[in-house]
C-alpha cells in the first residue's frame, strides 16, 4: 500500500506541474486591444505589468525584449527600442550557442519549460525594425549594418540546422533519426528593399541598383512567399537625382501558432503517425519497439494573420498622390522559414512521447500488479495516463506584438513643407483610419513616413 501512496503522490505533483508547460499566453489579450486600438502607450505599461507579475518569467525574456523593443519603435522611442532589440537577438544567440555547446535537447521536458529562443523569422524581423529605427535616428550606416545582419543569418542558417539535427541525432534517447529540411530562403525581399533606399539617399547609385537586383532575385526565386504583384515602388523607373516621399506601412497582426493534435500508434519495430498534417506519411522504424501502445501528443503550426485593410492612400495637401501595395507578407515568411524547424520539433516530440508513454505502461503494470488488478488499480492507470497525456502541450509561444504586413509607396514631391495623409480603407473601400503628419518637411535624401494599423 505504501508504493501506492508513493504513486499516487507522484502522479498529483505531475498534475499540478502540468500548468508550467502549457503556454502562458492570455496576459497578452489585453496588451494587443491596446496595440489594435493604437494605444501604444497604454500597450507599453500593460507590458510592464506583464512583467512584473511575472507572466513572462526568465525562460520567456526573448519575447519580453522582442515586445519592448517592438512598443519602443510603435512609439517613436527608436533608441530604446534597439536597446530591447539588442537584448532580445543577444538571448537568442546566447541560448542558441548554449545548446551546441552543451547538447542541451531535452527529450523528458515539454519545450514550454525550456527557454525560449525565438523563430527563423522573428530574429530576422529584429534587424528589420533595429534597421527602420537608425534610418530614424538618420544613422545610415547603422541601417545598413542590420539589413545585412539579415543576409548573414540566412547564409548560415542551414548550418545551424545542421548542427542541431546532429545533436539529436547523437543523443541516447534518440529513438530513430532525423534529417535535416533545409531553409530553402536566402534572400529577403524587405532588406533588400532597405537597402535600396539607403544606398540610394547616399548616393551609392550602383550599390543601390544591386540591393535592387537582389529584391528582383529573391521575389523570382521565392513565389511561395511573394506570391501577389510586385508594387509600383519597386517597378517604375526611378531618377535617382528626384525627390521622393517614401511610405512604409505595417498592418494586421502577427502569425501565431496553434496545437496539432496527433497519436502514435506502436508495432514490431516500427510507429505510425495518425497526423492530420500529414508531416509524416511513412512509418517510422524504431528497431525494439513493441506493438500495441498508443500515445497521445501535439506539435505547434504557423497560422497566418489576415487584416480588415485592403488599400492605403496616400494625400499631400488633401490631394490624394497615389496608394501603398504590398511588398512582404511577413506571415508567408513565418510559415516558410518554420518549416526548416518542423522535423526537430517532431522529432523532440515523438521521442518525448515514446519515452513517457512507455514509462507509463511500465508504471501501469507495477499499479496492476500492485492493486491486484482491481478497481483501485485501473483508477491508477487511468490517471498515469491521462498525466502522461496532459504533459504533451505544444509550445505554441511566439512574438504576437510584430504585425504581419508591410506596404510600401513612393512619390515624386519637391522641397518644401506639407501636410500629409495616409488613410486605411477596408473591403468596402470605407475609410477606417487615418494617420497625419502635419508641416512634414521634404528635403533631398530620405523621406521615409512610417504608419501602423493593427487590425
Amino acid at each position: 500500500m505504501k508504493r501506492i501512496i508513493v504513486l499516487f503522490v507522484w502522479l498529483t505533483l505531475l498534475f499540478s506541474g502540468c500548468a508550467s508547460i502549457r503556454t502562458n499566453y492570455e496576459f497578452y489579450f489585453p496588451i494587443l486591444t491596446e496595440i489594435q486600438n493604437g494605444n501604444f502607450n497604454s500597450a507599453a505599461e500593460k507590458i510592464n505589468e506583464a512583467e512584473l507579475n511575472d507572466e513572462y518569467g526568465d525562460k520567456d525574456r526573448v519575447l519580453l525584449h522582442l515586445d519592448k523593443g517592438i512598443i519602443f519603435h510603435y512609439q517613436g522611442n527608436y533608441q530604446e527600442s534597439n536597446k530591447e532589440f539588442e537584448l532580445a537577438e543577444s538571448a537568442i544567440e546566447e541560448l542558441y550557442t548554449k545548446s551546441i555547446s552543451k547538447g542541451v535537447f531535452s527529450f523528458l521536458l515539454n519545450d514550454n519549460a525550456l527557454a525560449y529562443d525565438g523563430e527563423v523569422y522573428e530574429d530576422l524581423y529584429i534587424n528589420i525594425f533595429k534597421s527602420l529605427n537608425y534610418l530614424h535616428l538618420n544613422n545610415f550606416d547603422g541601417a545598413y549594418v542590420e539589413v545585412r545582419r539579415i543576409t548573414n543569418k540566412l547564409s548560415v542558417l542551414d548550418v545551424k540546422l545542421e548542427e542541431q539535427v546532429a545533436q539529436l541525432n547523437s543523443s541516447d534517447d534518440s529513438k530513430f533519426k532525423v534529417d535535416p529540411v533545409l531553409l530553402n530562403y536566402y534572400n529577403n525581399v524587405l532588406s533588400n528593399y532597405l537597402s535600396y533606399l539607403i544606398f540610394r539617399a547616399e548616393g551609392e547609385y550602383d550599390n543601390s541598383r544591386i540591393s535592387y537586383e537582389q529584391l528582383n532575385e529573391a521575389w523570382e526565386t521565392y513565389p511561395d512567399v511573394y506570391n501577389f504583384d510586385k508594387p509600383k515602388a519597386v517597378t517604375d523607373s526611378n531618377n535617382n537625382n528626384a525627390i521622393y516621399l517614401n511610405v512604409l506601412s505595417f498592418t494586421g497582426k502577427s502569425p501565431i501558432k496553434e496545437p496539432v493534435g496527433a497519436r502514435i500508434t506502436t508495432f514490431n519495430d516500427f510507429v505510425t503517425i495518425s497526423d492530420p498534417t500529414n508531416f509524416y506519411a511513412d512509418a517510422i522504424p524504431i528497431p525494439g519497439i513493441k506493438y500495441g501502445w498508443n500515445f497521445k501528443f501535439e506539435f505547434p503550426q504557423i497560422i497566418s494573420s489576415n487584416s480588415e485593410v485592403t488599400s492605403i492612400e496616400v494625400f499631400v495637401d488633401s490631394s490624394k498622390v497615389g496608394e501603398l501595395q504590398l511588398l512582404e507578407n511577413m506571415n508567408n515568411v513565418a510559415e516558410k522559414t518554420f518549416e526548416s524547424q518542423k522535423s526537430i520539433i517532431y522529432f523532440k516530440t515523438i521521442t518525448r512521447a515514446l519515452i513517457k508513454g512507455i514509462g507509463a505502461s511500465a508504471l501501469g503494470r507495477t499499479i496492476k500488479k500492485e492493486t491486484d488488478d482491481g478497481i483501485l488499480g485501473d483508477i491508477l492507470v487511468g490517471i498515469a495516463n491521462a498525466a502522461v497525456d496532459a504533459t504533451e502541450g505544444a509550445d505554441l509561444r511566439s512574438w504576437r506584438t510584430m504585425p504581419g504586413f508591410c506596404y510600401v509607396g513612393e512619390f515624386k514631391i519637391t522641397e518644401g513643407t506639407y501636410d500629409i495623409e495616409i488613410r486605411f480603407l477596408n473591403q468596402f473601400n470605407q475609410p477606417i483610419l487615418s494617420t497625419y503628419y502635419d508641416d512634414y518637411i521634404i528635403k533631398s535624401g530620405l523621406n521615409l513616413l512610417e504608419a501602423y494599423h493593427f487590425n
